[in-house]
């Protein structure tokens, strides 16, 4: 930061003086255009610096998010099955899921609501525009506005 405010600095000052009535002298004038030579060149070698810290990180990021990815499928897998962890991966809805498998799919919903009657429990699970029923922690189905 300190760099771009010596640049700026020196660039208005430049223009400052270019524009009075006293001028410049050659020597001085060089002195400026070699300062900023030189902290433009400092600055370019700071942004490739920056520029491989950020492709490494993203390298980083990028194999965290595989690992993480297969660790997760390996645990939804293990705790429901080949059939309904490949389903539950794929972010497909199905009657008869429970309530759990909709959120290691889709997430927490956005609002819950529950109802608990003599022949069991009913809750509505609300994702946006969509609704979900269980009851008793199956669903039984939606609807969409």
């Amino acid at each position: 930061m300190v760099r771009i405010f010596t640049a700026i600095f020196l660039l208005t000052s430049l223009s400052i003086l270019a524009q009075s009535e006293n001028k410049i002298s050659k020597e001085k004038y060089n002195f400026l255009i070699d300062s900023l030579s030189l902290e433009k060149s400092e600055l370019l070698i700071q942004k490739q610096n920056l520029t491989k810290d950020i492709d490494s990180l993203k390298m980083v990021i990028t194999k965290l998010t595989e690992s993480f990815a297969s660790s997760r499928s390996k645990e939804i897998i293990k705790k429901y099955g080949k059939k309904n962890g490949a389903r539950i991966l794929k972010g497909q809805v199905w009657k008869g899921m429970t309530d759990k498998m909709l959120e290691e799919s889709w997430g927490k919903p956005d609002n819950i609501t529950s109802n608990k009657e003599k022949w069991g429990m009913f809750t509505q699970w609300y994702y946006g525009e969509i609704t979900y029923f269980f009851k008793n922690g199956e669903l039984l189905g939606w609807e969409q506005k």
